[in-house]
């Protein structure tokens, strides 16, 4: 039961953060506001691999239409392109532009600004703790980025 109630307080614990920082969330370009799940897309295009529709449904846990639908989106505002395998013709892959590089920077450094400033409003001995739990949580996202793949 103990752990029930821990990971109730960690949930708490994220909903307060992210509704206490929404610029954690928020999710912008140049053009205005992304879907979460468009900035996600981006985020696994950044990484290089250039997948197909179908790759990329698995990753990010859509059907097949539905990202097709989602990479249609980012490709007319000129975040991703789409684009013929040199190896098969008949597969199309998908990639990040530069300006959908671009614009994951930009919202990267928006979100590092907002956790600064959330730093300096920590007391100065609660900052060690904090630090120790960030790096634990850094190390936690790695073995599951390996696992998942």
């Amino acid at each position: 039961m103990e752990d029930e109630a821990e990971r109730k307080r960690l949930l708490d614990a994220f909903r307060s953060l992210r509704s206490g920082l929404p610029a954690l969330a928020a999710v912008r370009d140049e053009d205005g506001e992304l879907q979460l799940l468009h900035a996600v897309m981006l985020q696994v295009l950044a990484r290089g691999d250039e997948p197909t529709i179908k790759e990329l449904a698995v990753v990010v846990r859509r059907s097949v239409s539905q990202t097709s639908r989602l990479v249609d989106q980012l490709v007319r505002r000129g975040l991703a392109e789409r684009y013929e395998d040199a190896a098969d013709r008949r597969v199309r892959r998908v990639r990040v532009t530069g300006r959908g590089a671009a614009s994951l920077r930009r919202m990267d450094q928006m979100r590092v600004e907002t956790q600064l400033r959330l730093w300096d409003h920590l007391e100065p001995d609660e900052r060690p703790v904090v630090l120790q739990a960030m790096e634990l949580l850094a190390k936690a996202a790695e073995r599951m980025r390996h696992d998942d793949r």
